[in-house]
C-alpha cells in the first residue's frame, strides 16, 4: 500500500482504485457542495436584492408623485390666499366709495332739505304776504 501511495495511487474504504488520496477527495466534494450551497444563496440574494430595487424604485416614484401633488397643493393654497387678500382688497376699496358716495348723498340730502326749508319758508311768506 505504501508503494502505491508513493506512486500517487490510493484505495478508498471501498476499494477502488483512486489517483486521489481519498482524503483529499472527500474534501474536494464537500467544498463543491459548499459551493454549490454558496451559489445557491448568492442567487437567492441576487434576486432579494432585486426585489429590494423594484420596491425601492416603485416606491420612489410614489414618494417623488406624492411630493409634486403636495407642492402643487401648497401652490394652490398659496394662490388662493393671493386671491382672498385681492378680493379683501377689492372690497375695502368698494367699502370706502360706497362711504365717500354716503357721505356725498348725506350732504346732498341735507342742502336739499335746507333747500326745501327755504322754499317753504318763501313759499308761506308769500302766501301770507297775499
Amino acid at each position: 500500500m505504501e508503494e502505491l501511495n508513493k506512486a500517487g495511487l490510493y484505495i478508498d474504504e471501498i476499494y477502488r482504485l483512486r489517483v486521489q488520496d481519498p482524503a483529499i477527495a472527500n474534501e474536494t466534494i464537500e467544498l463543491r457542495q459548499e459551493c454549490l450551497e454558496y451559489s445557491k444563496n448568492l442567487q437567492d440574494f441576487k434576486k432579494l436584492c432585486e426585489e429590494f430595487y423594484k420596491i425601492a424604485y416603485n416606491f420612489s416614484k410614489v414618494v417623488e408623485s406624492e411630493k409634486l401633488r403636495a407642492i402643487g397643493t401648497q401652490n394652490q393654497l398659496k394662490t388662493m390666499a393671493k386671491q382672498r387678500q385681492t378680493e379683501q382688497q377689492v372690497y375695502q376699496s368698494q367699502i370706502l366709495e360706497q362711504t365717500v358716495e354716503l357721505e356725498r348723498l348725506k350732504s346732498e340730502y341735507q342742502y336739499l332739505q335746507r333747500i326745501e326749508s327755504e322754499q317753504q319758508e318763501i313759499i308761506n311768506n308769500f302766501l301770507m304776504n297775499q
